[in-house]
């Protein structure tokens, strides 16, 4: 058991839980949730994720938050979609796809999610792991 790097993951998650990255090979942009997250930090992470995306011109979205503890209501979450994804200039055939977290609350918030963003026409699944979500979002 190696101390040095599982002290360097602890730090990771209490410090910033979560990270951006796009996958140049499927033009996809990931946004990775680890641990206790705010609605205040995944307003900052849903920022970075648009913004990259419009840099990479990339209209497909993995949402990756098997190991996510929201620390947020439904009404935070319900203005992503119905308000602030336009306003940060998200476009608006964007696929968003989520894997579905293990913890009870964060599957509930996730699913209610999908349900708003659904009836607010927003192209958006949630999905049981990693592959599933992938195979969606490579599809036209």
């Amino acid at each position: 058991m190696n101390l040095g790097l599982i002290k360097e993951y602890i730090l990771k998650i209490l410090f910033m839980g979560w990270s951006v990255n796009h996958n140049q090979e499927e033009n996809i942009m990931v946004l990775t949730y680890e641990g206790i997250i705010s609605f205040r930090e995944i307003v900052e992470s849903s920022i970075a994720n648009i913004n990259q995306a419009n840099t990479h011109n990339s209209t497909r979205m993995l949402v990756e938050c098997t190991y996510l503890k929201i620390d947020a209501n439904r009404t935070e979450l319900f203005e992503l979609p119905s308000n602030l994804y336009a306003k940060w200039g998200m476009n608006p055939d964007t696929k968003i796809a989520l894997t579905k977290p293990k913890d009870m609350k964060g599957k509930e918030m996730a699913e209610f999610y999908v349900f708003a963003t659904q009836n607010l026409g927003w192209n958006t699944m949630l999905f049981p792991n990693l592959k599933k979500a992938m195979e969606w979002l490579k599809k036209d």
